[in-house]
């Protein structure tokens, strides 16, 4: 007998994935759990890897907000944190890097996303066990390029909405906005997202450094770290390399 699906809706409570769940709330069509899988920098010290402004609006305004509208929203997490894997020994038993701590993800290979972000959402999906499972994915329509890369796999099946719709990333932004549900990281620019992640921008560094100094402190702190494998924050440059592009950044800016 043919199970009734699941139907989930993935977000990461930027404009794309908001306006997701609302078009499904708009137009009926069936969302049976809302799920963010939230990194941790540190469980011990209650330390969450979103952007501090970011993670506070989900929990203090977005959630609640999306519950009073009748969403079942699952916040997942991974029982281990950021500073576990910086801290871990690496695996290997032969080579330069036997002994050594794992230190920095590697950017474009980032464990972190793997094993803090992406686990959590698999082990949620299998908890379904067989059932097909529906995933809502943000993507609007003028991102043709991710589009395409939408997929069945096993008993899932990924689906834009936005696409569906014709919502382009303006179009979601607007719906975002005009339902009081768009993030504060957007009147600032700053990268959803983690904090430490090698992807972002020097730029957005730059402002994530003066607006919490506190967190950028931790990371020098990591960077000195003795025996690491890895002292590449962000595509083989150290932690002090960036902070020198930074600091030119922010003298540029002065200029003007």
């Amino acid at each position: 007998m043919q199970q009734e699906p699941v139907y989930i809706a993935l977000c990461s409570f930027g404009k794309d994935s908001i306006a997701t769940v609302l078009l499904a709330l708009e137009h009926g069509e069936p969302l049976d759990y809302v799920v963010f899988s939230e990194v941790m920098f540190s469980h011990a010290e209650g330390i969450s890897g979103e952007i501090p402004e970011h993670i506070d609006w989900i929990t203090g305004v977005a959630i609640p907000k999306l519950e009073s509208m009748g969403v079942k929203v699952v916040v997942v997490r991974a029982e281990r944190d950021y500073l576990y894997y910086f801290t871990k020994g690496n695996e290997t038993k032969r080579g330069k890097y036997v002994g050594k701590l794992r230190g920095f993800p590697i950017g474009g290979r980032c464990t972190i996303n793997r094993d803090l972000k992406l686990k959590p959402i698999h082990d949620f999906y299998r908890s379904f066990g067989k059932r097909p499972i529906i995933q809502y994915v943000g993507i609007a329509i003028d991102e043709p390029k991710r589009l395409k890369r939408l997929r069945a796999k096993g008993n899932r099946q990924q689906i834009s909405l936005l696409a569906k719709y014709g919502y382009t990333e303006q179009d979601a932004k607007n719906s975002a906005q005009d339902y009081g549900l768009l993030s504060p990281i957007y009147e600032t620019g700053t990268r959803g997202g983690c904090w430490f992640c090698p992807n972002c921008r020097i730029p957005r560094f730059c402002e994530f450094r003066k607006s919490h100094p506190d967190l950028w402190d931790r990371l020098r702190k990591l960077s000195h770290t003795p025996n690491l494998c890895s002292y590449g924050f962000k595509y083989g440059k150290s932690l002090q390399e960036i902070e020198k592009l930074m600091d030119a950044q922010d003298a540029q800016l002065t200029l003007f």
